[in-house]
């Protein structure tokens, strides 16, 4: 899960540390123990209340080939969510947030 540097304040705000990195595209994303969530606790999530927004989104998500919002079908669940206008735009600018981002730390790096 991407995440955006609000996220990652939300969360290191309560104490909580070590639970993001940086990939080579400059995205923060949220670390995985044994291929999981490091938040995720007993089949929950342990930051529920503070969740980062791609995950109170979830399942919608960007299709950046076709530039549309769609649900996600590796989600059990996807069917039980509809894709309203109100979360679509959450969405996309969740998803700007974060390539703005991105590209300010490739910038910031390679300089």
């Amino acid at each position: 899960m991407t995440l955006t540097t609000a996220d990652v304040a939300r969360l290191e705000s309560v104490g909580f540390s070590d639970f993001a990195r940086e990939n080579r595209d400059g995205d923060l994303e949220l670390r995985n123990r044994d291929g999981r969530c490091v938040f995720l606790e007993d089949g929950r999530c342990g930051v529920y209340h503070r969740r980062p927004d791609g995950c109170r989104l979830y399942p919608l998500v960007l299709d950046l080939g076709e530039d549309r919002v769609v649900r996600d079908d590796f989600c059990p669940h996807h069917e039980d969510f509809s894709i309203d206008p109100d979360r679509a735009n959450r969405l996309r600018r969740s998803v700007a947030r974060e390539t703005a981002e991105a590209a300010k730390r490739r910038r910031r790096n390679s300089g």
